[in-house]
């Protein structure tokens, strides 16, 4: 059997679990300087640069050749997220096999050690960045019902926090949970609280019954994570622990040759088909029938993938009702279904992940910013490169300036600039605080040092800035 090791990312550390008859078993350790970063998942060279670092711990401390990965997810990570989790991994030679959100991992060890039936709000919470989803717990096991808030968050109003949908915050107001647990650091852990308090104040939240709020350390999240290990590998102790998740913790609509469909809700449960009746197949002006499917994050569609069909293939679904959905598996590998209503005709194809409007692989602004992430580490290496040259005069010195000048006059040209660093207030938005440090001749809050640049493209974050601040 192989061996299945949990990792989960969680305050600069590697954290590391498996399972071992009815226990489970940890270890964490520290990745190299550059790799220290809370957007570690983020990034394909920097989450290929975490596999590496757990493959060699896994071959030399625990002296295991052949094992897979389960990899702890932020709360938001959709589809997309979750593929490129998966084959980050693959492409370099390690077999990832699933992921699980970190509130999931964390209400999975509640359940282990708490006995109650009922719903409750599971709470990871950090410095910088908080996560909150509702789960039921019964006989059958755990049940996500929904996440609300995840993401960066400055740790001061809940109103300002990041809730993921556009309907998320009317949502949790509405919640049918009576106890919270909230886990991660201490001093987090406290501040989340005071702003807990102030929210109930002001919205009413909880009005059904008194609020119970319990504050755990993050060893809920690795604990849990090992529970999962010991049932993807069948193991007595947890192979009956029941799971239910959701495919994504967003909604997810399908474009039929232009045309918008509501699919999945973000409550939908991974293995149970969804989908919708629509009276008739749009068809194509072309040749090809385009299918593309999106998860709705705010105000905005993300493509997730799609597919393409020949014309010929569809001509006995026109002109016709069809029932229209998804099936999909504990890997988020999709298939699309349509099937005739009221007969026993259907087609039934896999998606295509980074499929576009010029196919698979083809060019659409959604792939500039993945093509900006990979190219990325060369700027980096090119301005580390210039930044603590000695000697300027020297014709191998200044070839390298050149490159690194001309590389950023193409990005900006492009649309991507650099966030704004040394001198300026912080801005959790765009910046990752890597450190503090007391210096009175610059104002609270401000940037003192740039340790990585951060990049945006038309707006959006590509990556943050690691800086260090002056307090």
């Amino acid at each position: 059997m192989k061996h299945i090791i949990g990792v989960h990312y969680w305050d600069k550390k590697v954290h590391l679990c498996w399972s071992e008859a009815e226990s489970i078993s940890t270890a964490s350790f520290n990745l190299p300087a550059d790799l220290r970063r809370d957007d570690i998942l983020d990034q394909e060279f920097s989450l290929q640069g975490l596999y590496r670092g757990v493959k060699q711990y896994i071959n030399e401390k625990l002296g295991l050749s052949e094992f897979a990965l389960l990899v702890c997810i932020p709360d938001e990570y959709g589809l997309s997220d979750i593929h490129r989790v998966r084959t980050a991994g693959s492409e370099i030679g390690i077999d990832v096999a699933g992921t699980i959100s970190e509130t999931m991992a964390m209400s999975l060890a509640i359940y282990g050690e708490y006995e109650f039936d009922g719903r409750m709000l599971s709470v990871l919470v950090s410095e910088n960045r908080l996560s909150m989803a509702e789960y039921d717990f019964s006989d059958k096991g755990v049940e996500r019902l929904e996440t609300y808030i995840s993401g960066r968050w400055s740790g001061t109003s809940l109103r300002n926090a990041p809730f993921l949908q556009n309907f998320s915050e009317k949502s949790l107001i509405g919640t049918g949970a009576g106890i919270v647990f909230a886990a991660g650091g201490m001093n987090a852990c406290m501040s989340f609280e005071q702003s807990l308090k102030a929210y109930i104040n002001q919205t009413g939240i909880f009005a059904g019954g008194e609020v119970s709020l319990k504050i755990l350390d993050s060893r809920y999240v690795i604990e849990g994570l090992g529970y999962m290990t010991g049932k993807l590998e069948g193991r007595p102790a947890f192979a009956g622990l029941g799971i239910q998740d959701g495919i994504t913790p967003y909604e997810i609509c399908m474009s039929i040759n232009g045309e918008m469909y509501p699919l999945v809700a973000n409550d939908a449960t991974v293995g149970r088909p969804s989908g919708i009746t629509v009276k008739r197949f749009p068809e194509a002006d072309g040749d090809r029938d385009t299918i593309l499917l999106y998860e709705k994050r705010l105000d905005r569609f993300e493509c997730i993938g799609g597919m393409g069909i020949p014309t010929a293939d569809m001509q006995d679904f026109y002109r016709k009702s069809l029932w229209i959905g998804l099936n999909t598996d504990i890997d988020r590998d999709i298939n699309i279904i349509i099937q005739v209503m009221e007969s026993d005709k259907y087609i039934e194809l896999p998606m295509q992940y980074g499929y576009t409007l010029g196919g698979a692989g083809g060019d659409s602004e959604m792939d500039v910013p993945t093509f900006i992430e990979r190219i990325l580490p060369i700027i980096d290496n090119l301005e580390y490169a210039s930044r603590f040259a000695k000697d300027e005069s020297n014709p191998y010195t200044r070839g390298i300036i050149q490159s690194y000048t001309g590389a950023i006059e193409i990005l900006q040209k492009n649309g991507v600039t650099i966030i704004a660093g040394e001198g300026e207030p912080f801005d959790y938005n765009l910046q990752n605080a890597v450190a503090h440090v007391t210096d009175v001749d610059l104002p609270d809050n401000t940037v003192k040092q740039v340790m990585q640049t951060g990049y945006m493209y038309n707006g959006r974050v590509i990556r943050t800035a690691s800086v260090i601040v002056a307090n």
